[in-house]
């Protein structure tokens, strides 16, 4: 999805804070106030640009970047670092920071991936400014560090891995000393890498109820950021945020929405809506499917819950009904998708 390039505002001042240089040397050319910081969302990339410059020009210490992403606070992170740290699992925390970073910042891509018995989160920058994309990565892997560190409970040492695609800088033992851990430079993309076995840890802080209103309110802004310019991540957006429901128990019983209620929703009609859908290579029953696959999956893993109780939450009347409409999309029975999580 296209974004407009954007950096959350209190990433801004924060970097500014740290700089410990007065706040109109930091600020030159880039528009802004201090003042003015404070009552915005996001700064553009170009200002931000312009900021991340000035520090450097004033003389900031070796490893300043990954010093402050030390030190951004869950709070800075917003519903983005409130859903990583309720999320169930490490892996689904990571895939939380992957999927809704735009909440915060629109300037990368990022991904997660196995590669043999490690798993890759990497980012690609989108700005096309290499100094930008240099003090964003240190900061950012030093936020993806801390959340590791703090579901696994234990800094990770050798486990982990930072790596850059560029040479390695004049202060590349002080990132090593900031990391706490291996930097790896001339590699192939930014990334922060971690035993794959590592994603199956729970979440210490682990809280349903928290984990899917935040991911919902991420859900929210990133729509926001780019309105109608995507009907197939709108029509996703609206039925995961039914399901989030469902998960919680507030939506119990009640069908997901339909094809005729979300054209509404979008101010359109249901050919148009279908028609869209296609040009996008997909349809609302492939969207619907892949939600209440995921939601079964998550009321599966709940022991507290019957498959029947599943499929009323489902919206399923006769538990037979759920169970044959998740055979069709699995191949297997719920009870027997039940075992299998368990094994």
């Amino acid at each position: 999805m296209d974004y407009p390039l954007l950096t959350s505002a209190a990433y801004a001042l924060l970097y500014l804070r740290n700089s410990r240089q007065p706040a109109a040397r930091v600020l030159e050319g880039t528009g802004l106030s201090e003042a003015a910081l404070m009552q915005r969302e996001y700064v553009e990339f170009e200002p931000m640009a312009r900021l991340l410059r000035n520090i450097e020009a004033a003389g900031a210490e070796p490893a300043w970047a990954a010093q402050v992403g030390a030190q951004l606070s869950i709070a800075t992170h917003g519903p983005l670092g409130f859903a990583a740290l309720s999320a169930p699992t490490l892996g689904a925390a990571l895939k939380v920071m992957a999927e809704y970073h735009p909440v915060r910042i629109t300037t990368l891509t990022a991904e997660l991936r196995t590669q043999g018995r490690q798993v890759l989160f990497s980012m690609h920058d989108l700005s096309g400014d290499a100094h930008y994309h240099r003090v964003t990565s240190e900061s950012i892997l030093r936020v993806l560090e801390a959340l590791v560190e703090t579901i696994v409970g234990h800094p990770v040492g050798d486990y982990v891995t930072i790596r850059f695609p560029w040479p390695a800088p004049a202060y590349a033992a002080e990132l090593e000393q900031v990391y706490g851990a291996h930097c790896e430079f001339n590699a192939e993309t930014v990334a922060l890498v971690i035993p794959a076995s590592w994603t199956h840890l729970p979440s210490p802080l682990y809280d349903e109820s928290s984990y899917r209103a935040n991911v919902a309110k991420c859900r929210q802004v990133i729509s926001r950021l780019t309105p109608g310019s995507n009907t197939a991540e709108q029509v996703r957006g609206m039925l995961a945020s039914h399901f989030d429901q469902v998960r919680t128990g507030t939506a119990s019983g009640r069908a997901a929405p339909g094809l005729k209620e979300l054209a509404q929703e979008l101010h359109t009609t249901p050919r148009t809506l279908i028609r869209r859908l296609k040009r996008q290579a997909t349809s609302y029953r492939a969207l619907l499917e892949a939600e209440q696959l995921e939601c079964a999956d998550t009321l599966l893993k709940q022991a507290a819950l019957s498959v029947a109780d599943v499929a009323e939450r489902l919206g399923y009347s006769d538990p037979a009904n759920f169970g044959r409409a998740f055979r069709k999309l699995t191949g297997v029975s719920p009870a027997a998708w039940r075992r299998g999580l368990r094994a």
